[in-house]
């Protein structure tokens, strides 16, 4: 015997509710005569399922959720060649960009990777992740 409706089944309901313009009377009139319940609350996940299909059907697309992906806030803008190399070494090691513009602060007095322009200071920090890498058997 399938379970009760899931909490996310009845958001998606009432979400495709809202999307088709449908309005209480005829939803209503719908969990009646389908289903033989008087709000969906009262349905089992099958029938929800049954429900949110009816609705597919009728023209409603659910919406997908709008993340940004984690590597957007971990992007250098950079055209220098240094740079992208080492914020790929950086990502491989599994350190989080913050901490790359950290470290640029406090060991050669500037805020960003970005604004490091000095090449011994690239070669020091270019480096100094190659190590690291190979310590971890990464290269």
């Amino acid at each position: 015997m399938p379970g009760p409706v899931m909490r996310e089944q009845l958001a998606k309901i009432h979400i495709a509710l809202k999307d088709l313009a449908i309005d209480d009377d005829a939803y209503r009139a719908l969990l009646t005569t389908q289903f033989q319940v008087k709000s969906a609350k009262d349905l089992n996940a099958q029938q929800a399922n049954t429900l949110l299909d009816h609705f597919r059907r009728s023209g409603w697309h659910p919406k997908s959720r709008t993340r940004k992906p984690a590597a957007s806030r971990d992007f250098i803008r950079s055209d220098r060649p240094q740079h992208r190399m080492i914020a790929g070494m950086w990502h491989e090691l599994g350190y989080a960009l913050p901490g790359l513009h950290a470290r640029c602060k406090k060991q050669f007095g500037v805020s960003r990777l970005e604004w490091l322009l000095d090449h011994d200071s690239l070669h020091i920090l270019i480096t100094d992740l190659e190590a690291r890498l190979k310590r971890r058997g990464l290269r």
